[in-house]
């Protein structure tokens, strides 16, 4: 199979089955191309060819050298292995299992590829399901903007402290539920209780390393995490959500 028809037998398969690609970071998004060319019959690929069907098919430019460093430096989750006396690669079982977990687990928001960070986490709120239950200090319009990708979602409850220009702001709240079919609930807490930035969702928890609508100005994470955590965090939003105004 020629480096061309490789790049050709990614062109139209499904990856319904697959994580989300735009929210996986650099390295997974690397096995996820072994594990849809393994789906495709492909058992072994070369570093060149995992780089072109990232930049050609999907739009990521991840050079040559990068992902060839990459691999090298795997252990386990893939195998070397020759053909044509060049140095391909295999995805073994760990580095599939690898992956299955990591559906977004980290995404590192660098202002230099502000475009692909903000892709990667308007992807991981476009898989929150049911209510949405948003803690951000700091919102404004551009705060909607972001909520707007919230497509699985129910409804959405965002508990906040500073609203930029409020008139605007209100009117616009209603604006987006009349538009997107699903509540959007604002309330106002108290000063000096929130800081931390995080979405709760029916199936998990992500916090944010910077207010919604200033990611991708400055460098910050977005960060999954775990149902211990999500849970004692639930508790903590619904008390003060309690004690807040709403809008």
């Amino acid at each position: 199979m020629t480096a061309q028809s490789v790049t050709d037998a990614f062109r139209s398969p499904g990856t319904s089955d697959l994580p989300d690609l735009a929210a996986l970071e650099e390295r997974h998004k690397v096995l996820w191309v072994f594990k849809l060319g393994l789906d495709l019959g492909i058992e072994v690929m070369s570093p060149s060819e995992v780089s072109n069907v990232l930049r050609d098919v999907y739009g990521y430019d991840v050079p040559r050298q990068r992902v060839e460093a990459m691999l090298a430096g795997e252990s386990g989750t893939v195998a070397r292995r020759k053909r044509d006396k060049r140095r391909v690669y295999q995805l073994m079982a760990p580095g599939a299992e690898e992956l299955e977990g990591a559906r977004g687990a980290v995404v590192f928001i660098e202002p230099s590829r502000a475009f692909s960070g903000l892709r990667e986490s308007q992807a991981l709120l476009a898989e929150m399901t049911g209510e949405v239950r948003v803690c951000d200090p700091y919102a404004d319009l551009k705060t909607l903007d972001m909520l707007a990708e919230c497509a699985s979602a129910t409804g959405i409850r965002l508990l906040t402290h500073n609203i930029k220009s409020k008139a605007g702001f209100n009117q616009a709240v209603k604006a987006f539920a009349a538009e997107h079919g699903k509540q959007l609930d604002v309330a106002v807490a108290p000063p000096k209780v929130l800081h931390d930035r995080y979405a709760i969702h029916d199936d998990g928890m992500v916090v944010f390393g910077t207010s919604l609508n200033g990611l991708g100005t400055k460098q910050s994470f977005v960060i999954a995490m775990g149902e211990d955590i999500r849970s004692t965090v639930l508790g903590a939003f619904e008390a003060t959500w309690q004690n807040a105004t709403p809008l």
